[in-house]
This record gives structure tokens, sequence and C-alpha cells, in this order.
């Protein structure tokens, strides 16, 4: 089976891009991992797939990391999902809704500018105590479409 793909960087994360629209790629985890692999794959931090949407989106934008594993959305993914269906539409949209796991996103586009509207973050917690490789780390988390977690390393 021959894979059509572009491959897209947005702000430092390099995706796989493929238009999955009509099903007949699978996605299953072993076969994400190998394009992903950067040593015998394409490589990249994941790979992004466009398929029919099931509600009132545009499109459905499924997000999955390098190992297989799908996620609910990446942010830095979601400006290359957008500006990939804008260019599948000969440049001509003003905004594209899609379904995410996290919910609807919208992307909206000035020239090659590409501005997305995620979910409200939520879930912000300060200062939680974690234990890590026999200390404990300071972790402040967020959840933004999908969780995050900072952990200062100034000093160490």
């Amino acid at each position: 089976m021959e894979l059509r793909f572009t491959k897209m960087n947005g702000a430092g994360n390099d995706f796989v891009v493929i238009d999955n629209r009509s099903g007949e790629f699978p996605l299953d985890k072993p076969a994400i991992a190998r394009l992903c692999d950067r040593h015998r794959g394409i490589g990249a931090d994941g790979l992004l797939a466009v398929e029919t949407a099931a509600g009132p989106a545009d499109f459905r934008m499924r997000y999955y990391n390098a190992d297989g594993g799908e996620a609910e959305m990446c942010g830095n993914g979601a400006r290359c999902f957008g500006r990939f269906v804008n260019h599948l539409h000969g440049e001509t949209l003003q905004e594209v809704r899609f379904e995410t796991l996290a919910g609807l996103i919208s992307a909206e586009f000035e020239g090659t500018q590409v501005r997305i509207n995620m979910s409200a973050p939520h879930d912000l917690k300060l200062n939680q105590r974690l234990p890590v490789a026999g200390e404990t780390l300071t972790v402040h988390s967020v959840n933004t479409g999908v969780p995050h977690a900072v952990v200062g390393v100034v000093g160490r």
C-alpha cells in the first residue's frame, strides 16, 4: 500500500500528516510507531490523521504520539492540522473546525499564519509533591486539552 504523507513542523514539534478520510490506512500502534521512528521510519514527534467528522465539525483530527498511542490532541499539531486541511481546500478556507478527543478546536487563517482556539485550561494544580528516583520534586500541572506538567530545573 502506498502512503502519501506530508511532514510538518509546528513550534519545534514535527509531525507526519496523512489524509485518512477514506479510512484506508490502518492506524494501529505498531505502524504509527514505525512511521515516527527517527532511525528506521520517517521520524516525527507524532502522527496527525485527517478523518471525516462524526458531528458538526468540518474534520476530525486524530493525534498519535511517536509510540503509537493516541492522545487527546496537541496544540502545535492542531496548527499543522489546520494548515494541512486548508491546503487540501486550495488555501481558500477562512476558518475550519475539527473534532478532537479534547473537544472541538477551530483554526483561523491569516496568510500563512494559523491561529487556533483551544479549550479553556482547567485542573490547575500548583506545588504538587512527586517522588522521582529517590528525591521529591515540586510539580505544577494544568490541562490545556492535554495534561501538561512543569518541573523547575534551575540550579539542579
